[in-house]
């Protein structure tokens, strides 16, 4: 379903205004001398006091915490001005989110060494303690799309491991719980306007306050329109979301009774890889001497890395075949969820010394998924064009002249048919030959689709291939607790709680590929056969700029249905100064999916077209569309358990320490993918995949916490076990393999299926400081350092490799036996440094101004842990700076300047290959994701 956010949001400045009508307060204005200092407020004079509600089954500050957690209150928020959900989630240590270099939605980030498989798969995100979407790793639909903070997020929390694993589906890694702002006892609002150099307007709101002495109100939201930080041309992310809740306490407060509504109808592109080029290697990277890429040394390939993309006005607008005919598909709808969100909740406290709680919520809605990657194709014009003559005019025609056979759809019209009589001689003629004699095309031509003019020999042309997605997805998550205090050698709080849910998830994802020049501003080219003069021989072999615009992709029906129920018992004693977390988990998921990959290639030629002809395509002739359904059902069950313990030395200082061991029922990703797993054999029997994966954790910590110093200080080792892996190889000892010319003909060879697992065991450390000196008024100086060694375990599996002359004429095969043990997984640094200085003049000087900075630094990461084309991509750093002025108490300025040394690096990349080289040979070329270029943002905001 689409439709337009002013439906349900402001656009304009008087964003506020609209809110304000939905609140009639029972008192007066308050000013904010007069407010209730927040718990924030509070921590500033004693770090003691930072309350956190994730991860407990009752409120507990930091500090007391017998698990990894970390916080950022709205002010935090504010001050880092991230981009992205993943922008922010880079500022908690362990979590590396790659820069949020994909745009504002669909980033990929990894917890404490676990491997990159893309989304949030170990780092599902919570909204007050409910998932946003029951499953976080959902292909098309990454768990950030329902994330939008703005100024109703009072602070987010994240988790790592321990009771995230117990209390929380999917907490295997860390568990984020983005927290909203509700209504207090008197009237608070605010208003923020928000512009950037890139055509960036963003404007939100909130209003919260009583509504009569037990009902308390809040509601909010945001809406943006972007040009997009890299330059498309058109207007690249717009919309937002409105939220609200409302909230009910007895007079004895003793029950409470809570409503919260979230809208959301946003737009946000999506950016991917680069083409880039480095200095010429003449050998494969191996993991002894990988290719190590030096910064200085890499070049854009016509598209400037800072603000450059392939989107632009000329390829916005593509057309794509399939089962429902033709459709144009739009770029700028980009990452497009428009999703409605219930949540009812509720507490109450018994007579008898028990407490009921449940929160019950319900996501529907629909994703679009319009992105598009760049293949590593670059190419001169010359090249490509005499590629494509190559291979789709002449490469198919002597296979079929032996055949006597010019029916094809992509032969005709650009071959003379012989006469019948001169089959005979076909065997003996030579494909040179034989297209001198019959053959009318003499090349391939490219021509821009926006004017028709001839593409010139100086230009570079590449593939881009399109991944378009249309998702259906619905979640209904239901969380009912008991809990009970008791004494026994200490006060115990056992928390009993059944939780249960049911998602569907219905994705429609296809494929495309297009021709493209690589430009600032890209245009899309079609291809068609010439003669010796420049005239059209037969067919075009593209349309509209696509040589296949319809090519792969799945079409899914996927319905999980999850029980689970857990204990936790956090028990004081010794004064309260020792405090244990002791919890279990079982959990279940019955999946049933029906899974129809696009493998039905389907000739789509119009009727009425005169195949051959010049108002013909080849384009359309194989088409993939839905075949035969790939089913499963099956119900996977997982137990895990965690024990931790927090012992107290004195007011600031506590150690702790956490042992766990959690699971992850099998993601959408996972029953998508087992639903063909039974289509593959091994020793002719259906493949048998382990899809529960496991983690063990053990982690011990300091806390130093005073108001002129503070010190987190862990250390935790993970052994992750994921689910079975298959690797399919050619089995070219099988007597099936045919032969030509005492060569293996390698595509008649039965495929070998073999399992094995990825796993990753990692040691690592995480520090936070925080020092604020005596001698210096308003000086802060905080950070965090991650220091870790993750490395691959079992991931050993057998590769056929071809055997080339010198000329790079296939001779033959061997097997190659590859170990990733020992190796670093992909995408994974092993040292992250984020140091943030601040300084409030203030406090020093009277003067209503704070300065601040951040220096984020990631080390080298390899693109891959294969032992093939080892590649590693260098560490980068980012400075980030800004000021905030307050006029008044109620009125302030904010200004971020983002990557301020316009640092140029690259968040991930592909593996480099020697025999991939520049469009002149003399460099070597690939595709990367670079950083944002500098970008300034300024803010004015007014809150009471």
């Amino acid at each position: 379903m689409t439709y337009s956010i002013t439906r349900y949001i402001c656009r304009s400045a008087a964003l506020a205004i609209c809110l304000a009508p939905a609140l009639v307060f029972a008192q007066q204005q308050a000013s904010p001398a007069e407010t209730l200092q927040t718990t924030q407020e509070a921590a500033a004079v004693d770090p003691n006091a930072v309350v956190v509600v994730t991860g407990v089954t009752r409120t507990t500050t930091k500090k007391n915490a017998t698990f990894s957690i970390n916080t950022l209150n709205a002010e935090d928020i504010q001050r880092l001005a991230p981009m992205s959900t993943a922008d922010l989630l880079a500022n908690f240590p362990g979590i590396y989110s790659e820069g949020g270099s994909a745009g504002e939605a669909s980033n990929n980030i990894t917890v404490r060494g676990l491997p990159a498989t893309g989304g949030y798969r170990f780092a599902p995100q919570l909204i007050d303690g409910l998932p946003a979407y029951e499953e976080p790793e959902a292909p098309f639909m990454n768990n950030d799309v329902f994330i939008r903070d703005d100024l109703m997020t009072e602070s987010v929390e994240v988790v790592k491991g321990g009771p995230g694993g117990i209390l929380y589906s999917n907490g295997l890694g860390a568990t984020v719980n983005h927290i909203t702002r509700t209504g207090g006892d008197r009237l608070a609002g605010g208003y923020k306007v928000e512009y950037a150099d890139y055509g960036f307007l963003r404007q939100d709101a909130f209003l919260s306050g009583p509504l009569t002495p037990n009902l308390r109100a809040a509601v909010g939201g945001f809406y943006r329109r972007s040009d997009g930080v890299r330059d498309t041309g058109y207007t690249a992310d717009r919309g937002g979301q409105v939220r609200g809740n409302l909230v009910y306490t007895s007079n004895d407060r003793k029950t409470t009774a809570r409503v919260d509504a979230l809208l959301i109808n946003d737009r946000t592109a999506f950016y991917q890889n680069l083409p880039i080029s480095v200095p010429r290697f003449e050998k494969s990277g191996t993991p002894a001497n990988p290719t190590s890429i030096n910064q200085d040394s890499i070049q854009p390939m016509g598209i400037d890395f800072a603000h450059g993309t392939t989107a632009s006005p000329y390829n916005r607008r593509f057309n794509m075949l399939g089962e429902y005919g033709s459709r144009t598909i739009d770029q700028a709808d980009g990452i497009h969820p428009d999703f409605k969100m219930l949540t009812l909740s509720g507490s109450q406290e018994l007579d008898n010394g028990w407490k009921v709680s449940s929160g019950l919520r319900h996501t529907s809605g629909t994703n679009g998924f319009n992105a598009v990657f760049t293949g590593n194709d670059t190419a001169s014009s010359a090249n490509f064009l005499n590629a494509r003559y190559q291979n789709d005019v002449i490469s198919p025609a002597h296979g079929a002249a032996l055949n006597c056979n010019l029916s094809n759809a992509k032969l005709v019209g650009f071959f003379n048919v012989p006469a019948n009589n001169a089959c005979a001689a076909f065997n003996n003629i030579s494909r040179e030959d034989f297209i001198k004699k019959y053959g009318k095309a003499s090349g391939v031509q490219g021509r821009y689709l926006n004017d028709g003019s001839a593409v010139p020999g100086s230009a570079n042309l590449n593939f881009m291939i399109p991944f378009i997605a249309e998702v259906d997805a619905s979640s209904t998550s239901l969380d009912l607790k008991a809990q009970k205090t008791f004494e026994l050698k200490g006060t115990h709080d056992l928390t009993f709680g059944v939780y249960k849910s049911r998602y569907k998830y219905a994705p429609n994802f296809q494929q495309a590929l297009l021709v493209s020049d690589v430009a600032p501003q890209s245009r899309l080219v079609d291809l068609v056969a010439v003669d010796a003069q420049g005239n059209q021989v037969g067919p075009s072999l593209t349309q509209g700029g696509a040589i296949l615009p319809g090519w792969g992709g799945f079409v899914s029906q996927i319905q999980g249905d999850g029980n689970a129920a857990y204990l936790l018992d956090h028990w004081e004693t010794m004064g309260s100064k020792l405090k244990m977390d002791i919890g279990v988990r079982w959990q279940n998921l019955k999946a049933d999916v029906v899974r129809r990959d696009r493998d039905a290639i389907t000739d789509l030629t119009p009727s009425g077209v005169i195949v051959g002809s010049t108002g013909d395509t080849t384009a359309d002739n194989e088409i993939s569309l839905p075949g035969n359904p790939h089913t499963l059902k099956k119900t996977y069950h997982g137990f895990g358990w965690s024990i931790g313990g927090n012992y107290s030395f004195s007011k600031p200082l506590a150690v702790y320490a956490l042992a766990s061991d959690s699971f992850r029922l099998p993601s959408l990703q996972d029953l998508n993918d087992l639903s063909t797993a039974s289509a593959t054999l091994v020793n002719g029997k259906p493949v048998e995949v382990s899809a529960v994966e496991k983690i063990r954790q053990y982690e011990v910590g300091l806390r130093y916490l005073t108001r002129g110093f503070g010190a987190s200080v862990a250390v935790f080792y993970n052994n992750f076990s994921p689910r079975s892996s298959v690797n399919i190889y050619k089995d070219i000892a099988s007597s099936q393999c045919a032969s030509q010319g005492g060569v293996t003909q390698i595509n008649s060879c039965p495929d070998v299926a073999q399992l094995y697992k990825r796993g990753v065991r990692n040691v690592g450390t995480e520090v936070e400081l925080t020092w604020r000196p005596s001698a210096i008024d308003g000086l802060e100086l905080k950070g965090n350092v991650v220091l870790q060694n993750p490395k691959v375990t079992g991931a050993t599996y057998t590769m056929t490799q071809e055997d080339k002359d010198a000329q790079g004429v296939i001779e033959g095969y061997h097997y190659l036996q590859i170990s990733e043990d020992g190796r670093r997984p992909r995408r994974l640094p092993k040292v992250m440094v984020n140091f943030m200085p601040s300084y409030d003049l203030k406090a020093a000087t009277g003067l209503p101004l704070s300065l601040y900075g951040q220096f984020q630094y990631y080390g080298t990461r390899f693109s891959e842990a294969s032992d093939n084309n080892v590649t590693l991509y260098p560490a980068y750093h980012i400075i980030n700076a800004g000021a905030q002025y307050q006029f008044t108490e109620r009125l302030s300025m904010h200004l971020h300047v983002a990557n301020l040394t316009n640092e140029l690096s690259f968040t991930e990349g592909d593996p480099l290959f020697n025999d991939l080289l520049s469009p002149d040979g003399s460099r070597n070329r690939g595709v990367a994701r670079p950083l944002f270029g500098r970008t300034i943002r300024a803010s004015l905001s007014y809150m009471f």
